[in-house]
C-alpha cells in the first residue's frame, strides 16, 4: 500500500529525475557527491511511498523506467521546477537550479559559447547544462523532458513543439579555391546542378538542402555525404565538389588548411529560420526564458 504523499522528499525526487536521465544509480550518485546507497535507498523509499516500481534494474542497460516511472517522471520535472520557480519568486534577480538546454550541433560552434557565457556571467548560481542535438533529436529530447529548450532550425518538429523565430539563415554556395565557378561573383542554381554536390548530411539538414532544388525543379548531382560540417568543408576546399551551407564561418579556412569561396546563390533565398524550440503544452520555467533572451540578444 502506498504511503502519504507527505512521505515523499525533494532529494527522492531529484534523485529520481536525474536516474531517470542518466539511466544508472552509481553515476547519478557521482554526479551528486552521495554514495550510491544512498540514492538507492532513496528511490526505494519513494518507490514505497508511490506504492509503485519506478525502475527495472538490468545489468547491461542499468536501469530503465517502468511505465508508471515514465508517467510519474514526467510529474516530478513539473514538482522540481515549480520549487524552482517558488524560490526565484522571492529572489527574482538571483537564479538557481539548473537549465538543460540543446544547441543544433552545426550551430553550437558559431554561439553555444556566447551563449553559455552570456547565461553563467548574468546567473553566476544556475547551473547551465547544454547539449548539442540534431535536428531528429530535438522533439524527442524536448518531450522526453531531458531538455526545456533548445537552439535550433525552423525544421518540423509536430504539433507537440513550439518555434519562436530569432533570425534567418542566409544560404550560400561553397566551392574550392580551384574551382571553374570561384571567381564568379554569384552563381545560379542551375550551373551548380551539373557539379558534384558534398552534402551536408544530418537528416533534416539534408532534405532542407535537396528541396532548394527541388523547389526549383531541380535534381542535383549527389557526389558524397557527411555529417561533418567540417569535412564537408574540406572536401570542397579540395577540389571534389561543392556544397551549400548556412552557417558562416569567421574564415574561410578548413582545418587541414584549405581555403573555401563562398558564393551568393542567384534568386535563392533560405527561408530558413533559427530560434529556441520548446514544448507547445506547457510555460516555460524562468530559467528557459531566460536562455531565450541570452539567443535573441546574441542573434536577434
Amino acid at each position: 500500500m502506498a504511503k502519504a504523499p507527505s512521505d515523499l522528499t525533494l532529494n527522492q525526487v531529484r534523485y529520481f529525475v536525474r536516474v531517470a536521465e542518466l539511466g544508472s544509480m552509481t553515476e547519478t550518485a557521482a554526479e551528486m557527491f552521495v554514495a550510491q546507497s544512498a540514492i538507492s535507498t532513496a528511490i526505494a523509499h519513494l518507490e514505497t511511498t508511490l506504492g509503485h516500481k519506478l525502475f527495472v534494474r538490468q545489468r547491461s542497460r542499468g536501469v530503465v523506467l517502468t511505465e508508471q516511472g515514465t508517467t510519474f517522471y514526467a510529474a516530478a520535472q513539473t514538482i522540481l521546477r515549480s520549487v524552482d520557480d517558488a524560490v526565484h519568486s522571492l529572489s527574482p534577480e538571483r537564479l538557481t537550479g539548473q537549465l538543460a538546454a540543446g544547441c543544433f550541433t552545426t550551430l553550437a560552434p558559431f554561439w553555444l559559447p556566447t551563449i553559455y557565457e552570456d547565461l553563467t556571467s548574468a546567473h553566476p548560481a544556475l547551473d547551465v547544462r547544454l547539449r548539442e542535438v540534431t535536428g531528429d533529436q530535438v522533439e524527442q529530447l524536448l518531450l522526453r523532458r531531458e531538455l526545456e529548450v533548445a537552439l535550433t532550425y525552423s525544421f518540423d518538429y509536430g504539433r507537440s513543439i513550439d518555434f519562436e523565430r530569432l533570425s534567418e539563415a542566409p544560404v550560400y554556395a561553397a566551392v574550392g579555391e580551384g574551382s571553374h565557378l570561384a571567381g564568379r561573383s554569384t552563381v545560379s542554381l542551375e550551373e551548380l546542378a551539373d557539379e558534384p554536390l558534398i552534402l551536408l548530411n544530418m537528416g533534416k539538414s539534408a532534405n532542407y538542402f535537396l528541396s532548394i532544388f527541388q523547389d526549383a525543379h531541380l535534381q542535383p548531382r549527389v557526389h558524397e555525404r557527411f555529417e561533418s560540417f567540417e569535412v564537408v568543408r574540406s572536401m570542397v576546399a579540395r577540389g571534389h565538389g561543392y556544397t551549400i551551407l548556412n552557417q558562416r564561418p569567421a574564415h574561410d579556412l578548413t582545418n587541414d588548411g584549405g581555403r573555401i569561396v563562398r558564393l551568393p546563390i542567384d534568386g535563392v533565398r533560405s527561408y530558413l529560420q533559427i530560434g529556441v524550440a520548446h514544448r507547445a503544452d506547457e510555460s516555460l520555467s524562468r530559467k528557459g526564458e531566460v536562455f531565450i533572451e541570452a539567443c535573441r540578444s546574441i542573434l536577434g
